[in-house]
């Protein structure tokens, strides 16, 4: 998922995830840890227009990310009305505006912050609208969590009858992994 909706989800994974892949995770608590994440997931994504900021930057950015995880969770579980709430109040705070704009030499484009808006308010109000509207188009059984154990990542399922259920393939395998020694502890096989 490419736009504002997967650098949403990527970054509430790389910034907010305690879990990864069975594994216990820290998640950066600097403004420098969070700043070079945050440059790299910008970058991975040709379509997004990037503009400069710092350290206080990111550490603002990655306090309204800790929220966009909590309105993703909400979703997950089912929690509709507490998601948009949370949205609600990142897309007032960041002053979230739908308009066209472009850079010089490039096509219109819609984004949803204000014309001349700061990068970090620019990215929150766009990333809030992105995972708002994937509510407001009823696509929030789209949205979901990793079921592989000890793993909290988020996702947006793309997969044409809704199906996924881990995050990546790593945690598929572990999880097919895991249920195989099982049966197999249930089932012994007699030696041979």
């Amino acid at each position: 998922m490419a736009g504002f909706a997967g650098l949403a989800l990527r970054l509430v994974n790389d910034l907010t995830s305690e879990r990864v892949h069975g594994q216990p995770a820290e998640p950066p608590r600097s403004g420098a840890g969070q700043l070079a994440i945050i440059e790299e997931a910008l970058a991975a994504d040709e379509s997004l227009h990037t503009a400069p900021f710092g350290p206080d930057g990111a550490e603002v950015l990655t306090a309204a990310v800790r929220r966009l995880r909590v309105a993703v969770d909400a979703c997950v579980d089912g929690d509709v009305q507490a998601a948009a709430d949370v949205l609600n109040d990142l897309l007032a705070a960041h002053h979230a505006m739908p308009n066209l704009h472009a850079r010089p030499g490039q096509p219109l484009v819609l984004a949803f912050h204000a014309v001349g808006q700061g990068p970090v308010d620019s990215y929150i109000a766009d990333m809030a609208t992105s995972i708002a509207m994937i509510i407001g188009a009823d696509r929030t059984a789209r949205l979901g969590r990793c079921s592989a154990n000890a793993c909290d990542r988020v996702f947006y399922d793309v997969s044409r009858n809704a199906s996924r259920r881990f995050c990546d393939l790593s945690c598929q395998n572990r999880a097919k992994a895991t249920a195989y020694r099982a049966r197999q502890a249930r089932h012994p096989h007699p030696p041979a």
